[in-house]
């Protein structure tokens, strides 16, 4: 089996095409460049699924016609590819399409709580209602909180933890379901054709349902260090994020929704299907953080 892999480049990405590699199968990657994006003319001949992990996020460098060619019109385009060559397309997507709330399943309404959520739910619809893809030919997977080994995303949680203290939004955090990226790569390929989640929408997370105190308490206990939790009211951080250049670098809005709200989804659908995470949190923030401390990034 031949897989083309886009946005290889990136944390996911390239988790998914080391995987599948070691795995045996035959893989091709786009690694996005930065004078163009993709085009049909790029995608190997003879390919037999394309894994579409590419995608922007929503940072101040990137602007909004960025973020929906990225993770909307692509998406489109590849989907139009393999209609015409009748091939597999999984799509990986996000939770945040549905907004932030506990327990969101995937017949939850769409309701993005940002802009690069958006660009995924117009990326998800141009592929859902696509008119010439059948629909065991498409499976998007929606993996929640995706952290581990090559992630630079999440890096800002763990230098905090690593300083000895952590602020915590009221009196644990909000509640959130960490998913490590190696659960990921397993439910990708679960997803392959004759896979048990191939074909349908699904998604995809972690066994532990936390708190970030408790996810902060894990990073801590990795790191082999005590952890001082510091508990403050959300107003707290609301004044610190309207004081402008004297707002902390580590504080955004996305991150005030993301750990001031609980949001996780349910995994029920998945399960039914007798696809069930390998991961807990203790075994995955251990590989997280000793790869960050291979490698320098922490100290």
């Amino acid at each position: 089996m031949r897989i083309f892999i886009t946005g290889a480049g990136g944390f996911i990405g390239s988790c998914i095409a080391e995987y599948l590699s070691r795995r045996g199968y035959e893989t091709a990657i786009y690694k996005r460049s930065k004078d163009g994006n993709l085009s049909p003319d790029g995608i190997p001949e003879n390919v037999d699924v394309i894994v579409n992990s590419a995608g922007r996020l929503g940072t101040p460098d990137v602007d909004s016609t960025e973020l929906m060619l990225s993770n909307a019109t692509l998406p489109k385009m590849l989907a139009d590819h393999c209609s015409k060559k009748d091939i597999h397309l999984i799509h990986i997507s996000t939770p945040g399409v549905t907004g932030l709330s506990a327990n969101a399943s995937e017949d939850s309404e769409y309701n993005p709580w940002g802009e690069y959520e958006s660009s995924k739910m117009v990326g998800e619809i141009n592929l859902r209602e696509h008119e010439d893809l059948p629909a065991d030919r498409l499976t998007v997977l929606r993996p929640d909180f995706v952290y581990g080994i090559g992630d630079l995303h999440k890096l800002a949680l763990f230098k905090q933890v690593s300083k000895g203290w952590m602020p915590l939004i009221g009196r644990n955090g909000a509640k959130i379901r960490p998913t490590f990226a190696g659960d990921v790569c397993r439910a990708v390929e679960s997803a392959l054709p004759g896979g048990i989640l191939n074909g349908g929408l699904f998604n995809i997370a972690g066994p532990d349902i936390v708190t970030v105190r408790e996810l902060s308490s894990e990073i801590a206990s990795a790191l082999g260090q005590s952890l001082r939790i510091i508990h403050l009211p959300k107003v707290f951080f609301r004044i610190a994020l309207n004081s402008g250049k004297l707002c902390p670098d580590a504080l955004s809005e996305s991150r005030f929704q993301l750990f001031g709200k609980d949001h996780y989804v349910s995994t029920e659908k998945a399960e039914k299907a007798d696809f069930y995470p390998e991961w807990d949190i203790k075994r995955g923030i251990g590989e997280t953080v000793s790869w960050y401390l291979k490698n320098g990034i922490l100290p």
